[in-house]
């Protein structure tokens, strides 16, 4: 069991402050991050994934009480958010197969690259270039790509963003999915419907 274990985080720009003394641990289902806009959720988030550093605490990741090191977390971690860049002159399939030949993990092969673009309701734009999707596309194109790296931990920055009724929908089931996979997942979002879907939930406003 995947376990993270967080003991005295502080982040701060200039003389702005995120957020300090924050400590909790997530071993089960889904965690909230909630919080106003600029309270800290998307930052608290990558310094849990190891894509920022923090100013002071510690962050711990386990396995079955085994401390997982930063490269073997990103192997086997998801991370979709708004503003993940991908390649805009590749074709949506181009993006996600150069994506997979980066995986150093071992991938989900019972399911294929176009599985992952029909889960996600893109299937049928894999041959357009990136740049010419809508915002709401390119999200689901992000989520497929998290996904096809079949992740034991995945991490959701504002998932709905851009995303129609449909779309915001497509997230719920995914996460629900996910869940009974026992995937950890963690989720940072100040929209009420995303954080019902939460198990437990920190908010970066009280802090």
């Amino acid at each position: 069991m995947i376990t993270l274990n967080a003991t005295n985080l502080r982040k701060q720009y200039t003389h702005r402050r995120l957020f300090s003394e924050l400590s909790f641990e997530h071993r089960e289902g889904t965690l909230g991050i909630a919080g106003s806009n600029g309270s800290g959720k998307s930052t608290l988030l990558r310094c849990l994934a190891f894509l920022q550093g923090i100013d002071g605490g510690t962050i711990q990741w386990t396995d079955n009480h085994e401390v997982i090191e930063r490269p073997a977390l990103r192997a086997q971690m998801g991370f979709v958010a708004p503003n993940i860049q991908l390649y805009d002159e590749l074709s949506v399939l181009e993006n996600l197969e150069f994506i997979e030949e980066l995986n150093t993990r071992d991938s989900n092969r019972n399911v294929s690259t176009s599985d992952w673009l029909m889960r996600c309701q893109v299937a049928d734009l894999k041959d357009y270039p990136y740049q010419r999707l809508s915002t709401g596309q390119q999200q689901r194109v992000k989520l497929a790509i998290a996904l096809s790296r079949n992740p034991s931990v995945l991490f959701l920055d504002e998932p709905g963003a851009n995303l129609d009724g449909p779309g915001k929908q497509l997230i719920r089931e995914v996460m629900d999915e996910l869940k009974q996979q026992q995937t950890l997942l963690l989720l940072a979002t100040n929209d009420p419907k995303e954080l019902d879907l939460c198990d437990h939930i920190i908010d970066l406003s009280a802090s």
